[in-house]
């Protein structure tokens, strides 16, 4: 909701709401590789989301009413915005975490800001300037000395493992998500676009899980507290605040914001898994925050004022595409 306040203000908030979704999804990994395969990857997503779905509901249920016919009308969209963010990208992420540490999975993340500027590129017409290029590589050089140098089993050096591979694939899948997420019609608001995906996302797993079968989910007391978290702050909390953020910096400028989530969850995974962090880890991670820095430093060239898709200002050149 626009209230008047100043651009910069405005983009203030953005980055904020960008800095605690990251933090929530961060905890995400933390919980998912605490679970340890004890709830299978897709079975895990789906009660998340169904959970989730129970708290959404009771808040958002009238919005949903009252704008049936823009949902109806971006049907398109919501099909696969649930689709992607929802069914795919955390079941694929859950995957990796059974095959690989929690510090490996989100360092490797580190790669999602460049398969998200490289889509924007051929989907979106985004030009990055030269800053934003030499963050773009930087993250690349970081994400490619983790996936090959950051297993730190000795075997791993220089090879690539399979939790990898799954964590490749989630971010391509993320890529979509948030280069799809641009396109959310303005008079379609946030959390009803969320609450719309959810329900597609809930209802695709559960055709997967009708024709593959359950598979055994064993529960304790933390596996179920970790599933709380994950519904509430990861899930919940997380998409309101990353879409809002989104929608007023746009997505390739957002989606330097998950450099974050190594920093934050590499902390949480040695603090509270106590995961090793390798010199490759360290580095990987020196590269990330240079590559955020870069892409999002303000240029000190001042054009005409764009417009985002929830009206807020656009100062960046990194969204010069929207219209």
């Amino acid at each position: 909701m626009h209230t008047g306040s100043t651009g910069n203000d405005g983009e203030g908030r953005a980055i904020l709401a960008l800095g605690l979704a990251t933090f929530f999804w961060s905890g995400n990994f933390i919980a998912g590789r605490a679970i340890g395969g004890a709830v299978p990857p897709l079975e895990l997503n789906i009660i998340r989301w169904a959970l989730c779905l129970l708290l959404l509901l009771p808040i958002t249920l009238p919005a949903l009413l009252r704008h049936r016919l823009e949902i109806i009308r971006a049907w398109r969209l919501i099909l696969l915005l649930g689709l992607t963010g929802i069914a795919g990208f955390h079941t694929m992420v859950y995957k990796a975490l059974t095959l690989t540490a929690a510090v490996n999975a989100l360092l490797i993340l580190s790669l999602a800001p460049v398969v998200t500027a490289l889509g924007g590129a051929l989907w979106n017409g985004y030009r990055p300037g030269v800053a934003q290029v030499g963050g773009l590589v930087l993250s690349a050089c970081g994400g490619g000395i983790i996936l090959l140098f950051g297993r730190g089993d000795g075997a791993g050096v220089g090879m690539i493992d399979q939790g990898a591979l799954w964590m490749m694939g989630a971010i391509v899948v993320w890529a979509a998500y948030t280069l799809l997420l641009r396109h959310r019609p303005p008079s379609l608001p946030q959390d009803v676009t969320l609450t719309a995906s959810v329900v597609v996302g809930v209802g695709a797993m559960a055709l997967v899980l009708s024709f593959r079968g359950v598979q055994p989910v064993h529960l304790t007391g933390a596996s179920i507290f970790a599933i709380l978290y994950i519904a509430v702050f990861a899930s919940l909390f997380g998409f309101l605040l990353w879409s809002w953020g989104l929608t007023r910096i746009g997505p390739e400028r957002a989606g330097q914001f998950l450099h974050l989530m190594p920093v934050f969850g590499t902390l949480l995974a040695v603090l509270l898994l106590g995961e090793r962090f390798l010199p490759a880890h360290g580095l990987g991670a020196l590269l990330a925050i240079g590559g955020i820095a870069l892409v999002n430093r303000t240029p000190r060239a001042s054009g005409p004022r764009l417009r985002g898709p929830g009206g807020a200002p656009i100062k960046s050149p990194m969204t010069t595409n929207e219209k």
